[in-house]
């Protein structure tokens, strides 16, 4: 098992419980793709693995760098959609000390010079891949390993 998907394991390993108490979670890794994909088609491959649909280029790419004020950063994204209950946004979920560390050991497994993070929120607008009416989904990879993370609100 490479280091990556090592580190992916453990993520959910250890933060399955506190996602799951707000929220359906489907967590799947594997090798990326190799064909040279652009980052939203090689999510649309990988997530069609598993039966979710195609967004296309509705897939955002998030800056994966460490800087959390550039505009469309992946921990900032990734933080917005924890902090709070999806279908909810008032309704506290994860609180400041879980979500940063569900960010950071998500982003984190990833090698930071070759990961790239797409999410299918973009500027407000849910594009979902489950069918289900709200969901917030996270798709990261690096050199060859690759994760898809689909949040969807308990009901």
């Amino acid at each position: 098992m490479s280091r990556t998907l090592s580190k992916l394991s453990a993520f959910i390993e250890d933060r399955r419980e506190a996602l799951e108490e707000r929220a359906l979670v489907r967590f799947e890794t594997g090798e990326a793709p190799q064909e040279a994909l652009s980052p939203a088609a090689k999510a649309d491959a990988f997530a069609q693995r598993f039966g979710f649909q195609p967004i296309g280029f509705n897939w955002e790419m998030l800056d994966p760098g460490e800087n959390w004020t550039v505009p469309r950063s992946a921990r900032a994204t990734m933080v917005e959609a924890l902090a709070t209950d999806i279908s909810d946004r008032k309704t506290l979920w994860l609180g400041d000390t879980r979500v940063l560390q569900c960010a950071e050991a998500f982003l984190g497994a990833f090698a930071p010079s070759e990961r790239t993070i797409v999410t299918n929120q973009l500027n407000g607008l849910w594009y979902p891949i489950s069918g289900a009416a709200d969901e917030w989904s996270f798709v990261g990879f690096d050199d060859a390993p690759i994760a898809l993370l689909v949040l969807v609100p308990r009901v």
